[in-house]
């Protein structure tokens, strides 16, 4: 029984130097062991990778031996066991090699048992470090990435299918990195001040200010004393306690000037010296306070041709035309026409709590269409197609007779369609000539319950 027991005990604790071993050949570091003597006893794969020395070079070697003989530069074992505490160097090899090497004692009974010796080869660690550094750009690359797709999802509030709308979302982060002036041109209608929301969007924080002012909507004298504020008396009427201007309350955020071609040439002055000197002064007072604000302007009107009549001056015109952006009308991006369509139906559908499906033939016309009054009037036609419709499909019937008119010249519709079209047409203008359906029909020729149908078909409404 006392052998069987011996032989179990002998068999586990060799078992354990198995283990052992294995672990320590597994180990990334090299592993250098020697023994209070500094007698080198063990050492492993990985040591000799990265110091090119052998096992026969090292084992039964002591550390004094191998420092004497060149094959290393300083035997770290030698201060360690005098220090009797953890060392780190930098070790120079017989095979030219630089290692980091940190030799740690380990005891016995108060007694120096071993010394344990760990060895990372320099250029194994400078590549780590190439390594960390690359994982720092990509990581720093990830997050302009993250950036860039959130200023993304925030540029969903603009459709951008076609390749000018892109251009200009692509150009807007770099546009958001300045407080640079912007100067956003184009017609009536293409979404001016949408992206003027946006820009301040991804520019500042939300809690960032956006001042909007439409330069055409209010008389000069008011628009002055709103833009550049009061003090107390400036003028019969003001405010007892004075009031600070717009531009004062766009500190630190964003002045939207709309129509700044309406400006008047009294107050393109006073801007242009705000602009100048980052100061305002308020009506009826001398005292001038520092401003800070991003300045976006938007215009439809032909600003040179302005400059040249004297109408719009041009030094101001200089200060505000810093990063200009054309927003193309929507018949010059006909591929941004059924995106629109289709965000401006999901919102009426949400709205009205109800799902409407569109016709191709529709989405036929309304893509040919010129949309003389570009987004705003496409918005305003699905809006009012969405009320005047009894049926959740919408078909060429529901459409205004101006759009549907506008198409009838145009070769990719077939003759039923055409002929719709026609006889909606006819049947909208004899109602106008008409005091009654019924004389309407008589006019046409056909029963008035006949025309009374065709109108409910068509979405007609008989007044």
């Amino acid at each position: 029984m006392i052998i069987e027991t011996e032989r179990i005990k002998h068999h586990n604790h060799y078992e354990d130097c198995l283990e052992l071993e294995a672990a320590i050949n597994a180990c990334q570091e090299g592993i250098y062991i020697c023994d209070a003597d500094l007698k080198c006893v063990r050492i492993n794969s990985a040591y000799t990778r990265i110091t090119g020395l052998t096992e026969n070079e090292l084992i039964g070697k002591t550390s004094t031996e191998l420092e004497q003989n060149g094959t290393i530069s300083k035997a770290v074992a030698v201060i360690v066991k005098k220090d009797r505490k953890v060392v780190s160097l930098i070790q120079k090899f017989r095979s030219g090699k630089n290692v980091l090497v940190t030799g740690t004692p380990v005891f016995k009974d108060r007694k120096l048992f071993r010394i344990v010796i760990t060895a990372r080869d320099l250029s194994e660690l400078s590549q780590l470090e190439n390594q960390l550094n690359a994982a720092e750009e990509r990581s720093a690359r990830y997050l302009r990435e993250l950036s860039l797709y959130k200023e993304h999802v925030k540029s969903e509030k603009i459709v951008a299918n076609s390749q000018q709308m892109k251009t200009i979302i692509n150009f807007i982060p770099k546009i958001s990195k300045a407080d640079s002036p912007v100067l956003l041109l184009g017609e009536s209608g293409t979404g001016k001040e949408v992206l003027a929301r946006l820009i301040h969007e991804t520019s500042y924080s939300e809690e960032s200010p956006f001042i909007k002012v439409n330069c055409g909507a209010i008389p000069g004298d008011l628009l002055e004393s709103e833009l550049f504020g009061y003090v107390k008396g400036a003028f019969t009427g003001a405010n007892e306690k004075g009031k600070p201007g717009l531009i004062e309350i766009a500190e630190n955020g964003s002045l939207f000037l709309d129509e700044v071609g309406e400006l008047p040439l009294k107050l393109q002055v006073k801007l242009l010296r705000v602009l100048q000197d980052f100061e305002v002064t308020r009506l009826g007072s001398t005292k001038s306070k520092k401003v800070s604000f991003r300045l976006i302007c938007a215009t439809n009107r032909p600003l040179k041709e302005m400059m040249e009549k004297g109408d719009f001056r041009e030094d101001l015109f200089y200060r505000i035309n810093v990063l200009p952006i054309t927003i193309p009308p929507l018949r010059e991006r006909k591929e941004d026409i059924i995106p629109l369509i289709l965000k401006t139906t999901e919102k009426l559908s949400s709205r009205y709590g109800t799902l409407y499906t569109i016709s191709p033939d529709v989405f036929k016309i309304l893509e040919a269409y010129h949309w003389p009054g570009n987004i705003r009037e496409l918005e305003n036609v699905i809006e009012r197609i969405f009320i005047m419709t009894d049926d959740h499909s919408i078909t060429v019937k529901d459409l205004p007779s101006n759009i549907a008119a506008d198409k009838v010249s145009k070769d990719t519709y077939t003759l039923k369609e055409k002929m719709q079209i026609i006889e909606r047409d006819i049947i909208e203008d004899m109602l106008k000539q008409s005091a009654s359906l019924r004389e309407a029909a008589k006019k046409l020729g056909v029963d008035a319950s006949t025309l009374t149908r065709k109108c409910q078909r068509y979405g007609i409404i008989q007044s």
